[in-house]
């Protein structure tokens, strides 16, 4: 009997894992994270995957399900990979996603590394995504619910370590999740939807990052290269904000552009966040074969068709159609139809800024 060791959320989704798991005949243990770090203690917020609440909600779901449940303290690892991670990237003007962050560095790296020591065969989790064995090895598919599709966030797995996980809800839609938990009588208020960062206070991502970025005013320019007003700072910003721009104009305006080397905005229209494509680094493949591909820059986004090329460390993309506010800091992830062929972290958008390759003087304040 193959033993799994589930990463659960005290929410219903990685709860509902660790039942199929056992329903299918696997030796499940369940494991929450440890993650905050003594320095933010608790958030105190219940949505959120790692609160003391959460835990306990764990804990009482594997009581319920008769298996054993543990904590597993990865502090360390998430302060430096996630939370420091989080914060050099705003300081340098891109804007990060921390649960891409979480994915690649504690849930399939920290946390799989863990418990194959701990004597795990395997770690599952409550992701909505399939992995489907082929004549070319193991592959990473969409979830056959495709509102719920998490393929996105999954892309940083090493291809290698495909053999060590399980989705058991891939091939589950939140609709059937919810009607099998009304039917086995699941407590609806103890099983509960684990969402929002765990480590941002009132989700006030602003608030947090300006208790370790001191506050440098700079110039904001238009996309024409007039000179609009100043800015706070530029770890206040993310491309295509438009509220809390604080720059009077005739027509509303949008973060075009974060320069951090020169603490400058680039402000525009939406029609300035239009760009056709993008380059890439930090990548992670699948499936490297050539063939058409379409690909998205954010997890709520319908894929576009595209062409793409990868160059050494580099992936450049170029999309049929243009995209608004490609955001460095961001993923990208090419799919060829519901297959998974891998990602990267956005580096820069190209394209149709026509300042992009303008270089502006810092105003002194």
């Amino acid at each position: 009997m193959e033993k799994v060791f589930v990463a659960m959320s005290g929410g219903m989704d990685s709860s509902f894992a660790a039942y199929l798991l056992k329903e299918q005949g696997y030796d499940v243990v369940g494991i929450t994270f440890e993650l905050l770090p003594k320095s933010i203690k608790s958030v105190n917020n219940p949505k959120t995957c790692c609160s003391l609440e959460t835990v306990n909600r764990a804990r009482k779901i594997a009581h319920d399900l008769s298996i054993p449940h543990y904590v597993i303290n990865l502090r360390e690892e998430f302060e430096h990979l996630v939370i420091e991670r989080f914060i050099e990237e705003y300081k340098a003007g891109r804007t990060p996603n921390p649960c891409m962050l979480c994915n690649k560095h504690i849930k399939f790296s920290a946390f799989i590394n863990k418990a194959i020591a701990l004597g795990a065969d395997k770690v599952a989790t409550g992701h909505y995504a399939i992995i489907e064995e082929t004549p070319e090895g193991r592959q990473l598919k969409k979830g056959r619910d495709k509102t719920k599709d998490q393929s996105y966030f999954l892309y940083p797995i090493k291809k290698d370590l495909l053999k060590k996980v399980l989705f058991p809800l891939g091939e589950t839609t939140k609709k059937g999740l919810k009607e099998k938990a009304h039917l086995i009588q699941w407590d609806s208020e103890r099983v509960r939807e684990s969402q929002d960062i765990c480590f941002i206070p009132e989700q006030d991502y602003r608030g947090f990052i300006s208790g370790f970025v001191p506050m440098r005013k700079g110039p904001a320019y238009h996309a024409d290269g007039r000179l609009l007003g100043y800015h706070n700072g530029i770890h206040l910003y993310t491309i295509g904000q438009r509220r809390g721009i604080g720059i009077p104009f005739k027509e509303p305006l949008y973060v075009v552009e974060i320069r951090s080397a020169e603490n400058t905005l680039i402000l525009g229209t939406k029609e300035h966040m239009k760009n056709t494509g993008l380059i890439a680094d930090d990548l992670n493949f699948f499936d490297l074969a050539p063939g058409g591909a379409s690909g998205r820059v954010r997890y709520r986004q319908t894929e576009v068709p595209c062409a793409y090329q990868v160059s050494g460390d580099t992936l450049d993309v170029w999309f049929e159609e243009p995209l608004y506010a490609i955001t460095p800091g961001q993923s990208v992830v090419l799919y060829r139809e519901d297959r998974v062929i891998g990602g990267g972290i956005i580096k820069s958008a190209v394209g149709q800024n026509p300042l992009r390759d303008t270089h502006l003087i810092d105003h002194p304040l």
